[in-house]
């Protein structure tokens, strides 16, 4: 959903001319507004946005328990849901395209134009990641390399025939290695892979140049078929690499509303136990259940329950349930003291206690 708003060309420029003193008051004004703005957008002009916004929802209206709510409230309930989801992802959406236009404007990293020339920014540090390795780390592997086929690993005339084969194998990935450090441009392919952040910049500087051109509007929408001109590759490599950002603040953000949502569910109107407690981990507050048959074939039902468990154990020593062999004895239940283990410390709230009885007549014949 959030990815048809990528990129929001001159969101930086926007929160500075809203947010001229940078005070925090004025970042929670902007936050809110544009958050609201871009939520409008989707309804008013939304195409895929607006398919995927309903999809929550109707996700969020199923997954929340109506047990215990009545329908208006269930369906409330769950929009407020679906829309808390929704303003995270626009909220980590704004923050992103900030970061990426603010690293630009304030030259912490140099990005590059169509023409592949590095721009001019005074504080740039450097224009990729293989740069900086050529600048402090590229000394390291040569003086490898060097040593590598220095005669200290040059075969003696003394050598033995068993360690031949090591030796021959040992040339090999030398001459790999050398190869690949000086003929293949293996490093510096890798590093680049890596170097997302001079990919979002120089690719965001490329899309804004088309998105923007002849003073279109960029910031908050933009005109379908100038986005028509701008190749899929281009709009590939941008949304792979800034969604990885996306993503690392977008999951523990959502994880949180979650969490909030099942506590509020749980607290204020006494629904989604079982997600609830299941995510809590709590050891406390078990059940389980006893059925027993009676003499008139009735079927009954015990909801066995502990509101509080043992967290240390000892051997009870009025335990008899030892098993010999051959030897017959009466079955647990019977028993005084059936378990083997009982709690290190007594206490009344570690007893089990019925929480519930159902009572099945049998039918006569």
């Amino acid at each position: 959903m959030a990815s048809s708003f990528f990129p929001l060309c001159g969101v930086y420029d926007d929160y500075l001319n809203n947010n001229s003193s940078q005070s925090l008051g004025g970042l929670l004004s902007w936050t809110l507004r544009r958050v609201l703005y871009l939520m409008s957008k989707i309804f008013v002009s939304g195409r895929v946005s607006l398919f995927f916004m309903i999809f929550i929802i109707g996700l969020t209206f199923g997954f929340t328990d109506k047990s215990h709510l009545k329908w208006r409230v269930h369906l409330s309930w769950s929009v407020l849901h679906a829309l808390a989801h929704i303003s995270s992802a626009l909220l980590v959406l704004l923050f992103v395209e900030c970061m990426a236009e603010f690293v630009m404007k304030e030259g912490i990293i140099a990005s590059q134009n169509a023409g592949n020339a590095p721009q001019s920014l005074s504080t740039g540090l450097a224009s990729s990641i293989f740069d900086e390795y050529n600048a402090h780390f590229s000394h390291v592997l040569e003086d490898f390399h060097i040593v590598g086929n220095s005669t200290i690993f040059q075969p003696s005339q003394g050598i033995l025939q068993s360690c031949r084969t090591d030796e021959r194998m040992y040339e090999k990935l030398s001459s790999a290695f050398s190869w690949l450090y000086r003929e293949a441009p293996l490093l510096k392919t890798a590093l680049a892979v890596f170097d997302l952040p001079g990919a979002i910049g120089s690719t965001h500087l490329e899309m804004c140049k088309v998105l923007c051109a002849g003073d279109s509007p960029c910031t908050w929408s933009n005109e379908f078929m100038i986005y028509q001109q701008i190749d899929r590759l281009t709009i590939l490599k941008y949304l792979s690499a800034i969604g990885l950002y996306f993503v690392i603040f977008a999951v523990p953000i959502a994880g949180n509303v979650f969490g909030s949502w099942l506590a509020l569910s749980l607290v204020v109107f006494n629904c989604q136990y079982d997600e609830g407690f299941s995510s809590l981990r709590m050891e406390h507050y078990k059940n389980w259940l006893k059925f027993k048959i009676d003499s008139n074939g009735d079927l009954e039902m015990f909801a066995i329950g502990l509101k509080r468990v043992p967290k240390h154990w000892m051997k009870d020593p009025q335990w008899v349930g030892h098993r010999k062999e051959g030897a017959v004895t009466a079955p647990s239940w019977s028993l005084k003291t059936p378990s083997k283990w009982v709690p290190w410390r007594q206490s009344k709230k570690f007893l089990p206690e019925v929480i519930d009885h159902l009572k099945i007549k049998a039918e006569s014949s």
